[in-house]
Formats: structure tokens, C-alpha cells, sequence
């Protein structure tokens, strides 16, 4: 069983800005901007999945921390959060009389599933046959989550891409232009983390079919513990 408990987003905002001096006053604003900008950097990281183990609740305490069938015990949960940290910013140049900014867009994303416990009732110690099969079980909840993260991320940076990647970005002012990539975060990135959140809770459900389960008991019945 799986149960993503709670979404973390973490802006951090940050900008290279520089006036026009020299002889590029004699030149447009916007040849200036063409000639002096870095290109775009736009980067979205899928961190390493990785969890830690916890054996030492009862099945009983499980079933409270999850979102169990009825009249199911909970062997086994898998829990952890979504995170997203996001540095944003961009390299740009201001026109110091006219105040007007140019910008590419630096985007750098981090998405990460964590902490993430994978908890086993210690009704079945290590090593029973019980706790083998369980584990197993909720190494593919383990599975979907490193799939998912990968997809998603590829997913953001194109769409990145494709807002921020572009041309140059003329704004009036450098404060118009920090505004507007910050909103970034709060138009775009929150709820396509909370929509994200939503799509991994769907294939984490179908982990859980009632076939995974009835493969579960049949395995468990055969463990010759008494265990279902």
C-alpha cells in the first residue's frame, strides 16, 4: 500500500542583471540584448529515489497510518512526500535611463519523492515468509514512484522549454521581469506539483487491485503461518 502524505515547494529566486554602458548606448536595446545575453537555462532534476525501512509497528498501527480496504490488516505502507525546490531567475540587462529589461529565462527545477519509509508490520519478522512477499509488494509502489518522477520531470522541462526557452523576453522594468518569473511558481509549477500528486496516487491505486491482493493472500496462505 502507498500514501503520499504531503507536497513541499520551495522557490528560491535569483538574478544576473547588468546596465548597458559604452559604446553599446549607441546601439538598439534590443541588438544590445541579442549580442550580450547567455542562452536560456532550463534544467529539471529527477533526484535519486531512494527509502529507509521501518519494522517496528504492528500491523494494527499501520492500518491507522493508511487507507486500508475494509476489513483488511496492513502488512506493509509505503509513504513519502513530494518536494519540489525551484531556483529561479534569469540573465538580463537594463537600459539604465529608460529602465526597460531583457531577459533569458534561468529555470532549474529539482523534484524529489522524499523522505520515503517503507514500513513492514513486525507481526512478520525479517526473513518469514510473510515479510518477503510484503516487501516485494511494496518494492513496486518503490518502482512506480522512480518511474513517475522520471516521466514528470521530462514532462516539466518541455513545457519549461517551451514557455522560457525561446526568444528574449522584453519587459519595463527588471522588476516586471523578476514578477513575472516568480509567478512562475505559483501559476504553473504549485499545481502541476498538486496534479502530479493526484496522477501518482492513480498508479499507486492500481498496485493495489484486488488482483494484487488476491495474489497476496494465496501467497501468504501458502507461508503456512496463518497469515492473510
Amino acid at each position: 500500500m502507498s500514501w503520499p502524505v504531503r507536497i513541499a515547494i520551495s522557490p528560491m529566486v535569483a538574478a544576473a542583471a547588468f546596465a548597458i554602458g559604452g559604446c553599446d548606448y549607441l546601439r538598439p536595446f534590443e541588438q544590445v540584448c541579442e549580442k550580450k545575453l547567455a542562452p536560456a537555462e532550463i534544467t529539471v532534476e529527477a533526484a535519486p529515489v531512494s527509502y529507509r525501512t521501518d519494522f517496528s509497528l504492528s500491523s494494527e498501527q499501520l492500518t491507522a497510518m493508511g487507507a486500508a480496504s475494509a476489513g483488511r490488516l496492513t502488512l506493509g505502507l509505503t509513504q513519502t512526500n513530494l518536494k519540489s525546490s525551484v531556483s529561479l531567475g534569469g540573465n538580463g540587462i537594463t537600459q539604465r535611463f529608460t529602465g526597460r529589461h531583457c531577459m533569458r529565462a534561468s529555470v532549474h527545477v529539482r523534484l524529489a519523492f522524499e523522505p520515503m519509509t517503507v514500513y513492514v508490520s513486525r507481526n512478520h519478522p525479517q526473513a518469514s515468509c510473510v515479510h518477503e512477499i510484503t516487501m516485494g509488494h511494496e518494492l513496486k509502489h518503490v518502482s512506480v514512484y522512480e518511474i513517475f518522477l522520471a516521466d514528470v520531470s521530462e514532462k516539466i522541462e518541455r513545457e519549461l522549454r517551451a514557455r522560457f526557452g525561446g526568444g528574449i523576453r522584453y519587459f519595463a522594468s527588471e522588476a516586471e521581469a523578476e514578477k513575472q518569473v516568480q509567478d512562475l511558481t505559483h501559476e504553473y509549477l504549485a499545481p502541476f506539483v498538486q496534479e502530479s500528486m493526484n496522477a501518482v496516487t492513480a498508479r499507486q491505486a492500481k498496485v493495489d487491485s484486488v488482483e494484487e491482493y488476491f495474489r497476496l493472500d494465496r501467497f501468504q496462505a501458502a507461508c503456512g503461518d496463518g497469515s492473510v
